[in-house]
């Protein structure tokens, strides 16, 4: 299973970027790409129309859901503390892919970071 950034989905919907959307769709193809609640929220709370937000949610709510629990809260306040570079949103995506043993599909190199955590990265440019 790989969680899949919400740089990846913004990537995808600005700019149809071609190589990462064959991976993605592969990944998609296979069951294996998954989403949390905080790349819910980056992603969707981008959309300025409801026909926007509402079209883009009914796509996301198909791919399996990755639930952020209190030891993964846990983890990322650890985190936080840690590498405050990284800010809230992040340390939570990169605590959600530890604590549910998964890789992290992602454009933003500050993840980088947590690779000293536990962090496995599926990282693109």
């Amino acid at each position: 299973m790989v969680l899949i950034d919400s740089s990846i989905w913004i990537n995808l919907y600005r700019k149809k970027t071609h190589h990462i959307g064959e991976l993605v769709w592969s990944l998609v193809a296979n069951n294996k790409a998954a989403i949390c609640g905080q790349i819910l929220v980056e992603f969707l709370g981008g959309f300025r129309t409801a026909l926007e937000w509402e079209t883009n949610k009914k796509a996301l709510e198909l791919f399996p859901f990755l639930e952020t629990t209190k030891e993964t809260y846990m983890l990322a306040s650890n985190l936080l503390a840690k590498y405050p570079k990284l800010g809230p949103g992040d340390v939570i995506i990169g605590a959600t892919a530890i604590t549910n043993s998964v890789k992290l599909l992602t454009f933003d190199n500050d993840f980088q970071l947590l690779k000293s955590e536990g962090l496995e990265l599926l990282q693109k440019k």
